[in-house]
């Protein structure tokens, strides 16, 4: 289940991206979200779930930025800060779309800095600000209606989290 709702997020997030224009407010981050609802599911195995991370970076690289290692060095980042803020909260909707919210933040501010470091963008303060509140709103909508989903289907299926 848990790596269906990656290929679907991955994917819905692709095509998202095609539909909606790049200066639109709603800047999808559909695969990040999965990965902070998903955290608890992984057994507790935290280095799956840091490769499973860099995996789907490095797929979004290839696939919908056309960028060298950003994502995957921004997403491995991002699951150190998702394992670590779990440790500290439990798993209920208002805590997950509130690590989903902290995480975007931090992979906007990490990929902003990546690109500002290696000379591809120039910093600009309002330009990351604007990238950050473009992708709250539509990536918390998904992530409630996807912890519900994820929430009825470990149901339907018996699968346990680690609380």
């Amino acid at each position: 289940m848990i790596y269906i709702i990656i290929i679907f997020s991955f994917l819905f997030e692709a095509a998202f991206s095609n539909i909606v224009n790049t200066n639109s407010f709603l800047i999808p981050l559909f695969l990040l979200t999965s990965l902070s609802i998903l955290y608890p599911y992984f057994k507790n195995n935290k280095f799956n779930f840091v490769i499973v991370c860099i995996i789907c970076g490095l797929f979004y690289d290839i696939s919908l930025t056309n960028s060298t290692f950003i994502n995957t060095i921004s997403f491995g980042f991002c699951s150190g800060l998702i394992i670590i803020i779990y440790n500290y909260m439990n798993y209920n909707i208002f805590n997950s779309n509130f690590i989903n919210i902290i995480n975007i933040i931090f992979y906007r501010i990490i990929s902003y800095l990546l690109l500002c470091i290696i000379d591809i963008i120039k910093f600009n303060e309002f330009s990351l600000i604007e990238g950050i509140y473009n992708s709250l709103l539509v990536n918390v909508i998904y992530g409630i209606i996807l912890f519900v989903i994820v929430n009825l289907l470990s149901k339907i299926f018996n699968i346990k989290r680690v609380e």
